[in-house]
């Protein structure tokens, strides 16, 4: 059984994250390259760890959510990673966005510690990390999964096995590619509603009922017509995620036409200084293309 549990990275997922696990009542260990961020945790009783290694000390699972694979790189495999501390028996599962080139790197390593490793990935932001309403895929080995599984279960609503490591990572870019499309055509369709003079509540009524209707979509497209952009998730991390995508399409040669053209407007939305603000921000390189704002209030 698992009862003493670490968490490593407290960013904008991971600190709702972190925050549920704590709640449910393990011996927590928390880490952030910004000990700032730890603080809450430590008046609530939870161990700040001064390092990566300091943080797998006694404990049975580390779990970890990074912004890239290079983060990884440093905080499992630097001089005071994850593996400079980690031993035989314990459980590590990576929960961040990367290749599954990377996830598959990380489980030859564990295993040499005699470490199990599970890679798992979320769909959701801020809003479904914070209230427990992610969607979990993980990979690796199955008796592993099923041990880890009631702890994934306090950070989602749905848990999905996706077989051996690296799978849940090459789903989790799947998923993305699609984000990304939808986000794209989204912004694309509200630009262009705008420019015909369409009253954009009217359309965004459409949206919610149509049959290509999407909670990504509803969700979006209500917060654009705000002119709300406040960010579940960073649109420079969209373009990160892009970039992961298109590695692991041409790893596989596998056509990703529509996500080229995506990335170019992802790429110049960040230019223009949008880079912290949610991905739905993609929309502002379009309306400077097409010299409109997409306003309800403006038409």
């Amino acid at each position: 059984m698992i009862k003493r549990i670490s968490y490593l990275g407290l960013g904008t997922m991971g600190s709702g994250m972190a925050s549920n696990l704590l709640k449910a009542g393990y011996e927590f260990t928390v880490w952030n390259r910004s000990a700032e961020k730890c603080k809450p945790f430590a008046r609530k009783g939870a161990r700040v760890a001064e390092t990566p290694t300091d943080a797998v000390r006694d404990i049975d699972l580390v779990i970890y959510m990074l912004s890239n694979d290079e983060a990884v790189e440093e905080v499992v495999f630097g001089a005071k990673g994850i593996l400079r501390g980690i031993k035989e028996g314990q459980i590590a599962i990576d929960m961040s966005t990367v290749l599954p080139a990377t996830s598959l790197r990380e489980q030859e390593a564990f295993a040499k510690r005699g470490v199990d490793f599970l890679d798992a990935p979320v769909f959701g932001s801020k809003q479904e990390a914070a209230k427990a309403k992610l969607w979990i895929m993980a990979a690796g080995n199955k008796a592993i999964f099923e041990k880890v599984k009631p702890v994934l279960e306090k950070l989602g609503q749905t848990v999905h096995y996706f077989g051996k490591n690296g799978n849940a990572t090459a789903m989790k870019l799947v998923g993305n590619l699609i984000v990304a499309l939808e986000l794209e055509a989204l912004s694309e369709g509200l630009v262009l509603a705008q420019k015909a003079g369409l009253d954009l509540n009217a359309v965004m009524e459409v949206v919610k009922v149509a049959d290509f209707r999407s909670p990504l979509l509803v969700s979006n497209g209500q917060n654009i017509l705000k002119r709300d952009f406040s960010t579940s998730f960073a649109l420079k991390l969209m373009l990160k995620d892009a970039g992961l995508i298109e590695k692991f399409g041409e790893s596989l040669k596998s056509p990703i036409p529509a996500l080229r053209v995506v990335e170019k407007n992802l790429a110049s939305a960040v230019d223009l200084g949008f880079g912290k603000e949610n991905a739905s921000a993609l929309i502002k390189a379009l309306e400077k293309q097409a010299g409109v704002e997409v306003n309800a209030r403006r038409r």
